[in-house]
């Protein structure tokens, strides 16, 4: 029997919504275990997925997954083909796991590359975790943000291969069990001016599920998914698709490889990760390496020299300019950062828009407003950037207001302006 210990994820622990997830385990066989144990995983994304960055792990052993797997489509993986066939009457998708299950209390933890996105275990092993299993699987009835033993259950017959996970892929939300609805804004949609701006901010902090950094890397592979290919994330400033597992800090890594852009610059307000703003992924965008290092921490403004790297992009000593067709994306992602976060929440500055470009290190202002605010009226928000709101919220659990309202950045900012 191993020691019981206790995990980093305790009952209720948030790892953000994971589109690959552990659905379904028998550990504890009315045969012999070598021969009969499997786990099952979950695609509960609206893409394919590439399960190759992708490993379980139980106690210091590995399995690493191969091959591609649908959305809403769920993966067997055994001990032996010929044990599972022998049970079930049909092949598993793979075998060779090569994972021992404990029957006294063991977890099994699912990473995708350094990270971990998924956890089940049982009989103690993990505090919070007491749910049980004698000769039958334990199930996923609920795909969710949170790791904890309520959304699990016992079976009555085990189902490998299959199940009741569901996921509804034909509107711009999927993947979560948090989705836009029309009441989201109910409570401020009778005010206006300052009321509405503070409401907002009350409404965006109260939904709030803070992520890690480490975590934030999981999230933009979703949120800023490449549509048209699921195995790639698009890059803010300069257009491409690049790999997923291409980034900054991995094995291989180089000048193109994609990171952590801050749109709003974390220098400017919000330096350490404790703070909500340095993780809030409204305003985190996969970048070029070479292109996020020449953006620095300017100000958005017009004009300058070409970038280079990224076509029309342009920049001087301290203003940048994005490519035409993120420019209103850009500004209802500062304008985002400006209600969100106003001072209230006793961890974060009240971050202040202004209309030039004089910020500096540590002050929490950032510009030009009025460039931002013309950017927002000549382009529009448009279904890339609804998908990418609604895919936040299934991780993060708020909104951006301007995306759902952008008719709210006229009563904001407008007299401003004008």
């Amino acid at each position: 029997m191993k020691a019981p210990i206790t995990s980093l994820l305790l009952l209720g622990s948030s790892l953000g919504f994971a589109e690959l997830q552990i659905s379904e385990v028998l550990y504890d066989t009315p045969g012999t275990d070598s021969i009969e144990e499997w786990i099952e995983i979950y695609n509960a994304g609206c893409g394919q997925v590439d399960l190759s960055s992708y490993q379980l792990k139980d106690n210091g052993a590995t399995h690493t997954l191969s091959g591609t797997l649908a959305a809403n489509t769920y993966f067997t993986i055994a001990k032996s083909s010929s044990g599972f066939e022998a049970m079930y009457g049909f092949s598993p998708d793979a075998s060779g796991l090569a994972l021992s299950l404990g029957n006294s209390g063991d977890y099994v933890e699912l990473y995708n590359g350094g990270d971990l996105v998924d956890l089940v275990a049982w009989e103690g092993k993990v505090s919070g975790w007491n749910i049980s299993a004698q000769h039958v699987s334990l199930y996923r009835t609920q795909t969710s943000s949170v790791t904890t033993s309520s959304n699990w259950a016992t079976s009555s017959i085990d189902t490998p291969s299959t199940g009741n996970l569901t996921q509804d892929c034909s509107g711009a939300s999927a993947g979560g069990s948090a989705t836009y609805s029309g009441d989201y804004y109910d409570s401020v949609l009778n005010l206006s001016g300052a009321s509405l701006k503070a409401a907002l901010q009350d409404l965006l902090e109260s939904n709030h599920t803070k992520l890690s950094y480490s975590e934030v890397w999981d999230a933009l592979q979703y949120t800023d998914e490449d549509l048209t290919n699921s195995n790639n994330v698009v890059l803010l400033y300069t257009g491409r698709s690049h790999s997923k597992t291409d980034r900054d800090g991995q094995s291989g890594f180089d000048n193109d490889s994609w990171n952590r852009e801050h749109v709003w610059p974390k220098s400017l307000g919000f330096s350490s990760t404790s703070q909500y703003g340095y993780t809030d992924i409204h305003h985190i965008r996969p970048t070029d390496k070479t292109v996020n290092s020449s953006r620095s921490n300017k100000d958005y403004d017009e004009g300058g020299s070409a970038q280079g790297e990224a076509a029309d992009t342009y920049a001087t000593s301290e203003s940048f300019e994005p490519r035409d067709e993120v420019k209103g994306d850009v500004a209802r992602m500062i304008f985002y950062m400006d209600v969100r976060y106003d001072g209230s929440d006793g961890n974060m500055s009240d971050l202040y828009l202004v209309n030039n470009t004089s910020s500096e290190t540590d002050d929490p202002f950032f510009g030009v407003v009025c460039t931002l605010y013309t950017w927002h009226q000549e382009d529009a928000v448009d279904s890339n950037e609804m998908t990418r709101n609604d895919r936040i919220q299934e991780w993060q659990g708020n909104r951006n207001p301007l995306i759902d309202h952008p008719e709210w950045v006229d009563e904001f900012y407008s007299s401003q302006c004008n």
